[in-house]
């Protein structure tokens, strides 16, 4: 079983137990799908890898809000603030021709048009216009926006992203 992080609880959500998760994408749709929830780096120091089901999901802003069974009061949402919230793998629904989970570019070798080697991706960072791929080249981070103009081909099966980077980068 793969486990995948998309986000963190943020705190409580209404007065009836529920948990609000900020999503590390910023998106929460695929989340809302999910029938269960991994919490990790439980703030009390309970035993890591908690499996919740998940009785009912709803969007609230850029986060998803989670009624967990077991988690029916306020006072036990609010002991799960900080824990990291991991979902199974084939629980997410797949996506469109051209897009892709942040997670599978990790590792990803960036390369230029000429297939030239450019670096790796370390990371994905959001932004308030676009998201940013973060790419460790010459022994330092580069941030690569993910815009079309930019980001040529993303080729998660192969762990390979084309790009065009912006001048001076």
């Amino acid at each position: 079983m793969t486990l995948l992080e998309i986000g963190r609880v943020t705190g409580l959500h209404g007065v009836r137990g529920k948990v609000r998760v900020a999503m590390h994408s910023g998106d929460a749709e695929g989340a809302l799908k999910v029938r269960s929830v991994w919490l990790s780096g439980m703030p009390d120091g309970s035993p890591d890898g908690r499996e919740y089901e998940v009785v009912e999901a709803q969007r609230a802003g850029g986060c998803a809000v989670f009624s967990l069974k077991g988690v029916e009061t306020p006072e036990a949402a609010r002991g799960l603030a900080g824990a990291r919230v991991s979902v199974r793998r084939d629980d997410l629904p797949d996506l469109p021709e051209g897009e892709f989970y942040w997670v599978d570019a990790v590792g990803c070798s960036v390369v230029g048009e000429a297939g030239e080697p450019l670096g790796e991706v370390t990371g994905v960072l959001p932004g308030p216009a676009h998201d940013w791929l973060v790419v460790r080249r010459n022994g330092e981070e580069a941030y690569l926006p993910v815009v079309e103009a930019f980001v040529r081909s993303v080729d998660v099966r192969a762990r390979r992203i084309t790009a065009s980077p912006p001048e001076g980068w």
